[in-house]
């Protein structure tokens, strides 16, 4: 697992930013409790997946350090609102925001394509969770399995997609996406499955 001396150097060279740069925002993060404490030398602490997907969302969105905390937190709470999982052009399951269909939700999701990933309701933890398990089991299909993030600053909202040969899972956070009005502008960001596996082989690796 990643250190955060590691994860600093390891998301600086990704994004080609300045580590102090890195360094500062992970710092931020840590003082409201959204990293792991760091240490130093042999007492340096492992990082998360979910502490590298924090930073991450604030290095891609490009937000000022005095504002990245915040911002960074709302998002990470985010609450999972709906899911369905299609196969062979056909709605295996699909659950919304109330109750009995959410626990629906969760039970589907301990079969494939997500069997044995440990559901996490918000937002951050989910990813970070993913990152850290996701790609890790290749015979439950988690290796060829294509990934992606897609945050909208309406709502805000995001949607997580899961495709394989076991089906296409599809994840909202936040305001549910077909509860949200058109908007006649809005920002977002986008995590593609190359950026989802390269921040997983950081938390396991450390980037090296």
């Amino acid at each position: 697992m990643a250190t955060k001396g590691e994860m600093v150097r390891a998301l600086a060279l990704l994004f080609d930013l300045n580590p102090n740069k890195v360094d500062a925002m992970t710092r931020a993060m840590a003082r409201v409790g959204l990293r792991t404490p760091g240490g130093r030398g042999r007492a340096a602490a492992d990082m998360t997946g979910e502490d590298i997907f924090h930073l991450t969302l604030a290095l891609v969105m490009g937000l000022e350090t005095k504002d990245a905390p915040e911002a960074v937190r709302k998002l990470s709470q985010m609450r999972l609102v709906r899911g369905f999982m299609i196969l062979d052009d056909y709605i295996q399951w699909e659950a919304d925001g109330h109750e009995g269909s959410m626990s629906k939700l969760f039970d589907a999701l301990n079969r494939p394509p997500v069997a044995g990933l440990e559901l996490h309701r918000a937002f951050g933890a989910f990813c970070g969770h993913w990152l850290e398990a996701g790609f890790r089991n290749s015979d439950d299909g988690f290796g060829p399995a294509v990934v992606s993030v897609v945050i909208s600053s309406t709502g805000p909202h995001a949607v997580f997609s899961h495709e394989s040969d076991k089906g296409s899972l599809t994840i909202s956070f936040g305001a549910a996406a077909n509860d949200l009005k058109t908007p006649e502008w809005e920002r977002r960001t986008i995590l593609s499955d190359q950026l989802f596996r390269r921040l997983s082989d950081i938390v396991h690796n450390g980037g090296s």
